[in-house]
């Protein structure tokens, strides 16, 4: 058994967009079906939208580990500047629950993450699952990101958000990527899962905010505004609030150059603290986005309270909004309230001139998305 789990499709469809992710997972899976040709009986399947699973009955490790190979030289060939897809393999008899396979072989995935690009990780041990430690992906993956927050290994893009008018003050998106010993790019959406699920996600914020402003400090680009998202475990976390606050108030130059993104979610775990947050965020002079908004339907009373500068309606509301009568009247109407609140609303994930122009005639005040712009070294 082998799941395959293709790596960079956030990245992919942050950067080029959900239809170029799109044909990203179809080109995974004509190599998966190619390497597979050769060998009868065996099938493929796809468990998500970025996971695959293989089946190879009938043989013995040593041809499974073959065929691992075989498919990190197709991934390599297909694309040589970043990960394309990590595989993790696993024996199996009839006897074993499809629960417990699917649960070794994904952390077999999670091991071979922490390798070199497109790697596989055969996981014979099947004890992992009754132990009461973290199991052995959890603990590459903790090893790996010290070694990150120690040696500072992270690099910073910037995707651009479009003002639809002249008077729309909106600012640029910085994307943090990670990288491994070998300055090798992590699977981005593996790596903050696994920040968050072993307590280093407070940490990964710290670097990102503080290498954000040293790069702005160093690059002399304080004319320009910058967006750097914060993680609700953050945001819940007083000591974080309090290293925040000086951090800025000793950057009294770049504290209002700096915009930051936090999720409808987050912000509705704990409203006490969102709003000290947002209030202490804005007393240095640095700006608020909520984020994913329209995720949770959040009332406007709620915003009304908290007084974020910023709104960015969730993709699900903006992709094809050309042809969705339904979601344009809700835009409208989400713009409409959050104009009388003086809260401007951005859209992302524009990815085509007919998306960008129904925003525009929905007075959107600042468009994201590949067609606007692709991320870019800061």
């Amino acid at each position: 058994n082998k799941v395959i789990r293709c790596s960079e499709l956030q990245t992919i469809n942050q950067i080029h967009g959900y239809k170029e992710g799109d044909n990203y997972i179809s080109h995974v899976a004509d190599l998966i079906k190619k390497a597979l040709s050769s060998r009868t009986d065996s099938c493929a399947f796809r468990l998500n939208s970025s996971d695959f699973a293989c089946i190879l009955p009938n043989i013995q490790l040593k041809d499974a580990e073959n065929f691992a190979d075989e498919l990190t030289i197709l991934f390599n060939e297909y694309q040589q500047a970043s990960a394309l897809a990590y595989s993790g393999l696993v024996n199996f008899d009839k006897s074993k629950p499809l629960g417990e396979l699917l649960a070794l072989a994904d952390t077999g995935v999670s091991v071979a993450q922490t390798k070199s690009s497109n790697a596989w990780y055969s996981q014979k041990d099947t004890d992992i699952l009754h132990n009461n430690n973290a199991s052995y992906g959890n603990q590459n993956w903790r090893q790996e990101i010290d070694s990150v927050l120690e040696n500072q290994r992270i690099t910073l893009l910037l995707q651009p958000i479009q003002p639809n008018g002249r008077n729309n003050k909106v600012y640029g998106e910085i994307l943090a990527r990670f990288l491994n010993s070998n300055d090798e790019m992590f699977p981005t959406a593996s790596f903050i899962a696994m920040a968050e699920k072993l307590d280093k996600i407070i940490a990964i914020d710290k670097l990102i905010i503080e290498t954000t402003i040293n790069q702005i400090i160093n690059k002399s680009m304080l004319d320009h505004s910058f967006g750097i998202n914060i993680s609700a475990r953050s945001i819940s976390d007083e000591h974080f609030m309090v290293w925040l606050e000086r951090k800025l108030l000793r950057e009294p130059k770049v504290a209002p150059r700096l915009v930051f993104e936090i999720t409808e979610y987050g912000l509705q775990q704990n409203i006490k603290t969102s709003k000290r947050l947002i209030e202490m965020l804005h007393r240095v002079g640095s700006r608020v986005t909520v984020e994913r908004f329209g995720v949770g339907l959040t009332s406007f009373k709620f915003f009304r309270d908290l007084t974020p500068d910023y709104i960015k309606m969730d993709s699900s509301y903006t992709r094809d909004i050309d042809d969705d009568k339904s979601n344009q009247y809700f835009l409208r109407l989400m713009v409409d309230l959050a104009h009388r609140l003086s809260i401007s609303v951005l859209a992302e994930s524009v990815e085509s001139q007919e998306e960008k122009h129904t925003l525009e005639k929905l007075f959107i005040d600042g468009c994201q998305g590949f067609y606007i712009g692709k991320p870019t070294p800061l």
